[in-house]
């Protein structure tokens, strides 16, 4: 926001003009010119239009789709026709005006008897790219007072001010402007002030004002006031007698209210929410607290009608070594649920001498319904375990280590206790590298320390107990630029002392020896095609792996799951993660690479990887004691694709293939749309056998469609759309209709949506929810309906991407 400083420049300038003027000096910091040497300058200040309609708002630069069309190419301006028109400015000079000449001329120069002299007749003064238009001003060189009088014009770069009259205080460089008319280009504002003043330094007053990013002429929406002070010292707006008109009807009146006038942050209300779902009606009020340049908070009083009030609260800091957000949310009685419900979140993050990380990521409820309960503007979101962790890390050099604690809260009531998650308290953990022969033969040493402890006492395995790995590695990395060759072998020692009930030995040990010798190839090739340069790779990857086989049935589970099988399983040391198992192989995994990339653009075209493992031998480490030995010799033959089809339409994929059984286990797909014009279609489709993958032919298999879009049906109108649709239970699971229409300076979207909602009752039947979303933007000033964004974000993919490039369209 410059008008503050553009006041007190022009305030500056015309001290300075007048000044000379009354001592009747022409210097080379102020010149003066004849008559038509000013309407020359005038005419080359206006835009360069012709005007086959009348425009009754040219005086504003407001240049109309005629006058678009009528200028030089070189002069146009972006324009879409959402609007039927733009703010225009003519060009002016560049540069800093303060360094350029002062230029002045008018049709007489007169003297009074009483000191006064008179400039009139098309009064003219221009420094740089400020520019002041007056039919007649008026100077006393005794008092200093100063008057502009008739069809007041001030202009600088990205701003214009029109007023019936103007009054200057040379001694204390104020400018009063009487009955204007305002435009600020840069951002499609504009609207009108009985005065407009700077009482004092940096500070600007409007007195009985409006603003509105509308076209001239609109009532769409205006905010008129009583009183605007504008404070650039503090960066804040005051806005006294405030009423927001909709159609030229007042709709809000606002005794008080704040505003940012910069890139600062102040106190005040942000915009409302407002929803309607199962909960009935959903509205929040959001206020904002600036308590320091590096930490604010947000409070939010929320409305629920079928539920009660609630309050929202996040606190958000930065230090020179940290970052976090702090958040509460708490309901004292949910009538609907006949208690009182909250929910607590922690991020963190700190950098410490720049070899030392702390994070903490925290998040608890007070029941496991919350989430499907209550919608959170909080950052954070629902799982089937809430993480409860904080670490302490360190990278050096050769050494690097963490600290960890480390617990879940579990929300999901069909989880039992014996499947509930261990705690962590803590975990230690070291690594060490050590580098011979120019970084080629490097040693390495793995350590680490981890107390188990169970939240519940009456399991069947250990309630806790303290485990202890270490894992020393060699490898040699030769690389050249046709391809690789990495040998290694790697020993996991494991030490447990388990207090469990009914066991004979507390303590087990147990060593595994690893050996895998990875290498690849590098080959590629130009070539031409259509008058475009590609380059075209095929890059083959052999993977060997050998693991011993070792009993470990009696070894309970702590952090330990299998990895589901995709292209990267293929090159992995163990098919396990966490520190309880290591699988037994003896195996060769080959994977085949091809990339096509354009050489002109840069841009990767085509990425196509194919793979398969090749068992020479069962294996029979198993996550349980009763899970079947595998016995097949070839895994699951798995493709990704990922294909840049042209600059709209992008291609994924990615499948997984018995070969053996001739079954097809897996297929991950989706072709997705994006335009120039924002517009974005995503068409998808997932199908999962879970009977071939686990072994169980009851199981049920997963077969979903997933249709989603947003499409502008005309310049002002666009439809939404999702439809997700469950082939194998033959009903739809998320479905989404809206509208959005984008005028001018507004926009507005409403949204239906009915979906399946989730329970953590077993014996519930799912039944479909439905809910109206509105959402209406003002451009300019802000929305409501931040809920609808929340929604949109989840359901459709790409959606966050499409808004954050889509500019509020003026023009």
């Amino acid at each position: 926001m410059n008008w503050i400083r553009i006041f007190a420049a022009f305030a500056m300038m015309a001290v300075t003009i007048t000044s000379a003027f009354a001592e009747d000096e022409t210097t080379d910091t102020v010149e003066a010119s004849t008559t038509a040497d000013q309407d020359k300058s005038a005419s080359n200040s206006a835009p360069n239009v012709v005007t086959p309609i009348a425009n009754p708002y040219q005086h504003l630069d407001w240049v109309t789709a005629d006058e678009i069309a009528a200028l030089p190419p070189e002069r146009r301006p972006r324009f879409t026709g959402i609007c039927e028109g733009v703010y225009l400015a003519p060009s002016l000079v560049e540069g800093d005006p303060t360094q350029a000449k002062i230029e002045a001329s008018a049709d007489r120069f007169d003297t009074l008897p009483d000191g006064t002299n008179i400039l009139s007749g098309g009064v003219v003064l221009k420094q740089g790219n400020r520019e002041l238009y007056s039919d007649e001003i008026r100077l006393n060189r005794i008092t200093r007072a100063t008057a502009l009088e008739g069809n007041v014009k001030i202009r600088q770069q990205g701003m214009l001010i029109l007023g019936d009259s103007a009054e200057v205080n040379l001694n204390e460089k104020k400018l009063d402007v009487k009955n204007t008319e305002y435009v600020i280009h840069s951002i499609h504002v504009h609207g009108k002030a009985g005065r407009i003043y700077n009482p004092e330094e940096r500070v600007l007053v409007l007195d009985q004002s409006s603003y509105t990013t509308c076209q001239p002429g609109s009532e769409a929406w205006v905010i008129k006031a009583d009183e605007i002070k504008l404070d650039e010292e503090k960066g804040w707006g005051e806005v006294s007698g405030a009423t927001v008109e909709l159609g030229g009807v007042p709709v809000v009146y606002l005794p008080w209210w704040t505003f940012p006038i910069d890139d600062r942050r102040q106190s005040g209300f942000l915009f409302p929410s407002i929803g309607s779902g199962e909960n009935g009606l959903d509205f929040s009020t959001p206020y904002y607290l600036n308590l320091a340049p590096n930490y604010d908070a947000t409070l939010t009083p929320r409305y629920l009608a079928d539920r009660g009030e609630m309050l929202e609260g996040e606190f958000r800091y930065l230090t020179d070594n940290t970052e976090g957000d702090f958040g509460v949310g708490y309901m004292p009685d949910d009538q609907d649920y006949d208690d009182r419900r909250s929910l607590v979140t922690w991020h963190h993050r700190g950098q410490y001498f720049s070899k030392w990380i702390n994070e903490v990521d925290y998040t608890r409820v007070s029941d496991s319904d919350y989430f499907l309960d209550l919608d959170t503007t909080l950052n954070t979101s629902a799982d089937t375990h809430l993480n409860q962790r904080a670490d302490l890390k360190y990278f050096g050099d050769t050494w690097t280590g963490s600290i960890s604690v480390r617990q879940f809260q579990t929300i999901d009531d069909l989880i039992v206790d014996n499947d509930l998650p261990y705690r962590m308290l803590p975990q230690l953990s070291t690594l060490g590298r050590f580098p011979f022969h120019d970084n080629r033969l490097q040693l390495q040493l793995g350590a680490e320390y981890t107390y188990f402890d169970h939240p519940e006492d009456d399991i069947s395995g250990p309630t806790s107990a303290d485990r202890v790995r270490l894992i020393p590695a060699a490898l040699y990395n030769y690389r050249r630029p046709w391809g690789f060759v990495v040998p290694k072998v790697s020993l996991y020692y494991r030490y447990y002392d388990l207090n469990q009930v009914n066991l004979e030995d507390n303590e087990k040990t147990l060593e595994n020896s690893i050996f895998s010798l990875d290498s690849g190839l590098y080959l590629d090739r130009p070539f031409d095609f259509r008058g475009t340069h590609f380059l075209q790779t095929l890059e083959p990857r052999v993977f060997y792996l050998y693991a011993p086989y070792k009993e470990q049935s009696d070894l309970p589970l702590f952090d330990t799951a299998k990895t589901s099988f995709s292209y990267e399983q293929l090159f992995r040391e163990n098919r396990f993660t966490g520190g309880d198992r290591v699988g037994d192989a003896n195996q060769v995994s080959v994977g085949l690479t091809s990339r096509l990339i354009n050489q002109d653009t840069g841009a990767e075209q085509i990425n196509i990887s194919l793979g398969q493992i090749f068992y020479l031998r069962d294996r029979v480490v198993q996550l349980a004691e009763t899970d079947a030995i595998e016995e097949t010799t070839l895994s699951p033959f798995v493709g990704r694709l990922n294909w840049l089809l042209n600059q709209n339409w992008t291609w994924r994929a990615e499948a997984q293939m018995d070969t053996q059984e001739n079954n097809l286990d897996s297929v991950v797909t989706g072709f997705r749309y994006r335009d120039e014009y924002n517009n974005l279609v995503n068409l998808n489709f997932n199908y999962y056998d879970s009977g071939a993958v686990i072994a169980d032919p009851e199981a049920e298999s997963i077969k979903q469609s997933d249709i989603s879009f947003l499409w502008s049906l005309s310049q002002r109108w666009g439809i939404i759309g999702r439809w997700g649709f469950d082939l194998e239970q033959n009903r739809s699971y998320d479905n989404i209709v809206g509208i959005e229409y984008e005028s001018c300076c507004w926009r507005a979207r409403l949204v239906n949506r009915r979906y399946l909602k989730e329970s953590n009752d077993v014996n519930e039947v799912v039944e479909p929810s439905q809910g109206i979303y509105l959402q209406f933007e003002l451009k300019g000033l802000g929305g409501l309906g931040g809920s609808v964004d929340r929604m949109l974000d989840d359901a459709i993919s790409g959606y966050r991407e499409r808004e954050e490039a889509r500019p509020t369209n003026f023009n």
